[in-house]
């Protein structure tokens, strides 16, 4: 069924799509905005646009590809349709009568697209700056031939940059090695190895925080930044409280006597004593931590006066709260000074050891001619911004773009940002406004819908964008649309009333959205029927714990078990009993099915081994580690046994896996009765004499034992998996998804034999150490139920979704980063700095 559209959603839709426009568009979930984009697209090549001309970015490449689709399909679809429905097409796009010439140039348009030299750039940003910097290698400081670094060999080189600069610390280095063991005490081997991961994710950031900071290798900077003067220790902070304000010894030895007197027990047993050991204490910093067990309780706040002096105590001496309260803020004040003057000793630390750990990568990358994924950016940026060759370089690159289409904007990072407004300086001013051409800039996203924080997304930068961005276009008095698509065409009332109704609160609210107006989500199918239900949270069953260790655990009270349990039934019993699909009038399917979570954790796969335990068939996990599936492991194991064949470990693993299948009886009697001493490949050799099943898996062992030791890495897996029948018997065990692990192996198999050392002992080494993980695309055309993150489900849709909270604290002390960024003040530096939080801060 077709529903109407309504007359204000028809007309931004309208007018966002109009090329005489510049418009900045709020979008809802499901709202058309992708629609709104390829019409966009459509009508500006309609309108005489040279497809080259037109420059789209997209987050992701799923989207560039399914923006590029529609477009291509309506351009396609345009040359053979008939002159009466092409030019009915025409007027609901353009809103005009269509004469011949426009009918005649839409038909050619879909050639024009794709034979353009430079074609239709419908790409994501990362794209488009590989593009830009192959075009000016020079001007961008960098290699003619450089090469994209993929994550496994970049996590090789950060290993490589690793074991550098610990070889560099041991051998003491510069400032290197005392940084490196401030850090290693400070965090232990934990907190180091969370630090270097910090560093690895945001060391953009922190080179230039670094140099901004200039030569100092003290980082006075940093602490001036903070009100710390040149010079100044922890001792000298720890003094600055002594003498004791308030608590002279004078002072003091009066009080000890009043206590004595009015028999105060609780000053007589808490502070007394503490203070006392620190009018003895000579140590500044020894005494201060004296002096707060004295004065202040164990959580660190002042005691109440009123419960801890005793009536007859205030009597002897009536200013003794008021006292007593302005020594307990002096020690707070100071405590808290040097706190923060201890992590600044830190950060510092940490600073050295990320300038030292950035460097050393940073030289490993350029000697073999690499970028990584961060470089497409920051070089871009870099070279647009460069006072000898930027302003070249965007005259260039601004001959041949006059259109930029922005997607999910809401995702995109500050530092892409300013790619796109380095692009479109000279739109509206100067030369850049040809005054033939009218140039745009058009932007569409939902501030509520970025999920991408974690790659540097930041969702205030759309609003501040689209504030500039008006104000250039208005200042070259051309036309600025700020629009909204607030009705959605995917959803059901029902289920946007659901989540308007979550998000009423405006404490909630503002975890999504700035908005301090209601969220308001209407459905163009509006008698289309929807059904929420929220089904009781279930919580930890009290189990009594058996006195025997030996006794098995019992995980099926787990909740994350007994909640997969319940979701794997549903879906038997809707399967079972064909449940139809109301509004949609056929029966149910697998592939109907979309489970969403916060984090793949126990229960991903608990419901995956519930729903293949009822036969019901599942995607399995959208994204895993390569070397942490159970089919690689079960051929890490082989290459083990192959390259030591008296790893006993290995071999038993071979044995019980599919790719011998060996009964655990059989394993048993070969491994459980052979003398001290004896290695499984031994025993099981012998029992192979009287066996001729075993003897044909020694038979089988002994032969790829001889292969190995001649054939590259990928030969022998290949002709294992293929020849050998091992890719049927692994999919035959574990599922079709099997198949996809092996294909990935395979071509991590032959991506090491390109670049990575010779021989099996290496290969299994890289693999199990820096193993990439594994992003599986979850293909809705396959009868099966999907089980994914929520943030790997955006954009895809399904007719029943499970929800599915595991019960954790949306927010804990763990999600903090250790290297926390704050805003400066601008007397030191301008920007954005870093501090560490140790495990001891």
């Amino acid at each position: 069924m077709k529903y109407p559209i309504p007359s204000d959603t028809a007309a931004s839709q309208a007018r966002a799509s109009d090329p005489a426009y510049s418009a900045w568009v709020s979008a809802n979930a499901g709202s058309g905005k992708t629609h709104v984009l390829a019409q966009r697209v459509i009508r500006l090549l309609l309108n005489g646009t040279d497809p080259s001309k037109i420059l789209c970015l997209t987050y992701t490449r799923a989207a560039a590809a399914n923006m590029s689709n529609r477009v291509f399909s309506t351009l396609s679809e345009w040359t053979a349709l008939p002159d009466a429905e092409l030019a009915i097409r025409i007027a609901a796009l353009d809103g005009r009568g269509a004469d011949r010439d426009t009918m005649r140039r839409a038909r050619r348009l879909f050639a024009e697209a794709l034979e353009t030299p430079g074609g239709l750039k419908i790409q994501t940003i990362h794209a488009f700056c590989e593009s830009v910097l192959h075009q000016f290698p020079l001007e961008a400081n960098i290699p003619a031939h450089f090469e994209m670094l993929d994550p496994q060999m970049e996590a090789s080189l950060f290993a490589d940059a690793r074991r550098d600069m610990i070889s560099g610390a041991g051998a003491g280095v510069e400032d290197l090695a005392e940084a490196f063991a401030t850090v290693l005490e400070r965090g232990g081997e934990f907190g180091l190895d969370t630090l270097l991961g910090e560093i690895v994710g945001k060391r953009d950031e922190l080179r230039d925080f670094i140099a901004k900071l200039g030569r100092d290798r003290d980082f006075r900077p940093l602490f001036a930044e903070f009100g710390f003067k040149s010079g100044q220790t922890a001792e000298g902070i720890a003094a600055s409280l002594w003498p004791l304000p308030g608590f002279d010894r004078g002072q003091f030895a009066e009080f000890a006597q009043a206590a004595e007197a009015a028999d105060a027990r609780q000053v007589l047993n808490n502070v007394i004593p503490y203070a006392r050991g620190a009018f003895a204490e000579a140590d500044p910093i020894r005494r201060l931590r004296l002096l707060a067990k004295a004065f202040l309780k164990a959580d660190g706040d002042p005691y109440e006066p009123p419960k801890i002096f005793k009536k007859a105590l205030v009597d002897r001496l009536p200013d003794l709260p008021e006292r007593y309260l302005a020594t307990a803020k002096a020690i707070l004040d100071v405590s808290d000074r040097l706190a923060l003057f201890r992590m600044l000793e830190g950060t510092a630390a940490a600073l050295t050891v990320a300038g030292w750990l950035i460097a050393r990568y940073e030289q490993l990358k350029r000697g073999r001619g690499f970028l990584d994924f961060n470089d497409l950016i920051t070089r871009t940026v870099s070279l647009l911004s460069r006072p000898d060759a930027g302003p070249w370089v965007q005259f260039k690159l601004d001959q041949g773009i006059d259109h930029i289409l922005l997607d999910e904007a809401q995702d995109t990072s500050p530092d892409q940002w300013e790619v796109v407004k380095k692009l479109t300086e000279e739109f509206f001013a100067g030369l850049g406004q040809r005054e033939a051409v009218t140039r745009t800039i058009f932007a569409v996203g939902d501030e509520k819908q970025s999920i991408y924080s974690f790659q540097g997304a930041a969702p205030d930068s759309f609003a501040e964008s689209r504030q500039l961005f008006a104000g250039r276009v208005r200042d070259a008095e051309a036309a600025f649309a700020n629009l909204k698509l607030t009705w959605s065409f995917r959803s059901s009332d029902d289920v946007l009333a659901a989540v308007d109704r979550v998000f009423a609160e405006p404490g909630v609210r503002r975890g999504i959205s700035h908005d301090p107006d209601p969220l308001s989500h209407k459905a163009i199918r509006n008698d289309a029927p929807g059904y929420v239900e929220v089904w009781p949270s279930i919580g930890a069953e009290m189990v009594e714990e058996p006195d025997d260790w030996t006794l098995p655990v019992n995980h099926a009270s787990a909740p994350a078990v007994r909640v997969a349990e319940h979701v794997a039934t549903t879906i038997q019993n809707w399967l079972r009993n064909g449940e139809v699909i109301e509004g949609k009038g056929r029966k149910l399917t697998a592939g109907d099915i979309l489970v969403l979570v916060r984090k793949r954790d126990r229960f991903v796969h608990a419901l995956s081994r519930s729903l293949k335990n009822r036969q019901i068939p599942v995607a399995g996990a959208d994204r895993l580690s390569l070397p942490g599936h159970i089919a690689v492991q079960d051929l890490i194991a082989l290459g083990h046994f192959l390259v030591q064949p008296e790893d006993d470990l290995s071999l038993a693993a071979v044995l019980r896996s599919p790719i011998f299948e060996v009964s655990e009886e059989t394993l048993l009697m070969v491994a459980g009765h052979r003398p001290t001493g004896q290695s499984l490949i031994a025993s099981l050799r012998q029992h192979a004499a009287e066996d001729v099943s075993l003897a044909a898996v020694v038979s089988r062992l002994d032969g790829w034992a001889n292969e190995v030791a001649f054939e590259p890495v990928f030969e022998f897996y290949a002709a294992v998996l293929a020849r050998d029948g091992l890719r049927r018997k692994m999919t035959a065990r574990l599922g079709p998804e099997a198949g996809d692990i092996l294909d990935e192996f395979l071509s991590f198999c032959l991506a090491e034999e390109r670049t990575g050392l010779p021989g099996l002992e290496s290969f299994l080494s890289t693999l199990e150490n820096a193993g990439p993980e594994i992003k599986r695309e979850m293909d809705q055309t396959r009868d099966e139920v999907r089980v994914m993150t929520v943030h790997a489900a955006k954009g895809l849709e399904a007719p029943v979704v499970f929800l599915v909270d595991g019960g954790s604290a949306p927010f804990s002390d763990q999600h903090l980063p250790r290297l926390m960024p704050f805003q400066s003040s601008g007397t030191q530096w301008k920007g954005k700095g870093y501090l560490w939080r140790s495990a001891s801060d």
